[in-house]
Order: structure tokens, then C-alpha cells, then sequence
């Protein structure tokens, strides 16, 4: 039996525990570093691979498929029963990870003290209403809400916001992060706990002559994950309940790509 499922793919809010975990303690140094760092400020043209990895978690089994950059169809066999995910980034609220990281950005290093943080503005998501504290039975160690962070209970829309990012003390790298400030009440498509651009940096010049600066971007990488509630088209088994909040399913998709200055 097979069940069909829509991967949308928008943003949340970022935050600084979500921050922390990602980076780490190196990220807290780069943060409130002072030495100096590569100038990247400008515009930024970025070239994706020609696929996405997608990463399925359910009940604990990870399963993973790749599909084109314009998406696809990907099954999955478990516990016996059939579901087939569609990647469907043509859809009009869908924001896949080459639109998170869009195809061109504008980078800003604005602070002159930290010159190791920087900003990008990205699409970004946003609730219709004041977010609430989630069910006890629902969040926690072992779901897609292990801190128990409110949650949206109202409409998801896109607009616009400025990510924040940090260079790697020594230049060679960056990592930004894309979102994370909502939790999913498992119905709607609220980023759950990584989200992140990252690539290394090919640089000329050198600090001391006040001429560093990034030229590149290699081996880049973009990961956007999901709860598995939002997935589910309705309820195909018509017995009043969506089966991803059983499955306590998520996604995770991965998009490569390289960029060079403009």
C-alpha cells in the first residue's frame, strides 16, 4: 500500500541555543573573536549540484534516496507498508534548499570590531499567531521536539530576514545558519533543528597587508530537516488520523554547491 506525501521545505527563525549546538564551542570563539578575517561582503553567484541526498527517519530506520535539482519521487519500504515522498520545489510555498541559499546573496560583515560574523538575508518563515507550549505527551527526549520549544499552531508564510553566520578562526571555512526557532506541532512545516550553509573558503592576500579576502566558496553544503507531520497529504488511510504523527517521521535533504564573488 502506498501513501503519497509532499516535501516542503520553508524556513524558521534562528536561535542561539540552536546556534551553540550547531558550531559548538569553536563557533562561540569565532563569535567574539577579534583577529581578523577574510573580507567576504558583496555579492555572492552560487552553482548547485545537479541532485539532492534525502535522508528519511522513521521509528528510528534511516532510508536514503537521491533526486534530481528539480525534485522527485522517493520510496520508502517500512515495517511493511509503502510511502513515497515527493519533492516537489516547482510548488509555490515549497522553499527547497537552493531557494534557502539562494542562487545569488549578498553577504555583509558589518560589525568592524567581530569581523568573523556575518549576515545574509534569506527567505524565512513566520506564524500567523502567538506561538504556544506544546502537549506534554508530544515534545521531549525521542520526538522531532526534544527541547520542548513552542510551537506554531496557526498559518506558516514566507517572507525575508537576515541569517547569521560565522567564519572560522583562521579563515578557511563558514557555517550559517538558516533557521530553528519554531517548533513543529507536527501538522505544519516548521524547520526542526538543522538548518545550515556551509563551505570552505579559497582566499587571496594575507591579513597583515589588510588585503585578505575571499574569492570562493568549495565544497559547500546546504541541509534543511522536517517533521514528518507536514509531509502527509491528509488521511489516506481515512481512519481520522494522519500517519506521520504515528511514525513520528522527518526529512532531511542535502544540496551541494560552490560559489565565486560577482
Amino acid at each position: 500500500m502506498n501513501r503519497l506525501l509532499r516535501l516542503t521545505v520553508p524556513v524558521a527563525l534562528g536561535s542561539a541555543a540552536l546556534w551553540s549546538t550547531l558550531v559548538g564551542a569553536d563557533g562561540c570563539r569565532a563569535a567574539n573573536a577579534t583577529t581578523p578575517a577574510p573580507d567576504v561582503e558583496g555579492a555572492w553567484a552560487v552553482t548547485y549540484g545537479s541532485s539532492f541526498d534525502v535522508d528519511v527517519e522513521i521509528g528510528g530506520a534511516h532510508y536514503t534516496a537521491t533526486v534530481p535539482e528539480s525534485g522527485g519521487m522517493v520510496h520508502v519500504e517500512h515495517g511493511g507498508t509503502g510511502f513515497d515522498f515527493e519533492v516537489d520545489c516547482a510548488r509555490p510555498e515549497v522553499v527547497c534548499p537552493s531557494e534557502v541559499w539562494p542562487e545569488r546573496v549578498t553577504i555583509d560583515q558589518r560589525d568592524a570590531t567581530y569581523r568573523h560574523r556575518m549576515w545574509v538575508t534569506i527567505p524565512s518563515q513566520s506564524c500567523s499567531v502567538a506561538l504556544t507550549a506544546p502537549d506534554a505527551d508530544t515534545c521531549g527526549e525521542g520526538t522531532t521536539n526534544p527541547e520542548c520549544d513552542p510551537v506554531c499552531d496557526g498559518e506558516i508564510t514566507t517572507s525575508e530576514r537576515e541569517a547569521f553566520g560565522l567564519i572560522e578562526e583562521g579563515g578557511a571555512r563558514f557555517d550559517l545558519l538558516l533557521g530553528g526557532g519554531a517548533a513543529s506541532n507536527g501538522v505544519n512545516c516548521v524547520l526542526l533543528g538543522v538548518s545550515v550553509a556551509e563551505a570552505d573558503l579559497v582566499n587571496e592576500g594575507s591579513a597583515s597587508e589588510n588585503d585578505w579576502r575571499s574569492i570562493a566558496m568549495q565544497n559547500g553544503e546546504v541541509r534543511t530537516a522536517y517533521a514528518g507531520g507536514c509531509l502527509w497529504a491528509g488521511d489516506p488511510d481515512m481512519d481520522g488520523e494522519a500517519q506521520a504523527l504515528v511514525l513520528g517521521a522527518s526529512l532531511t535533504l542535502t544540496v551541494d554547491f560552490t560559489a565565486t564573488r560577482e
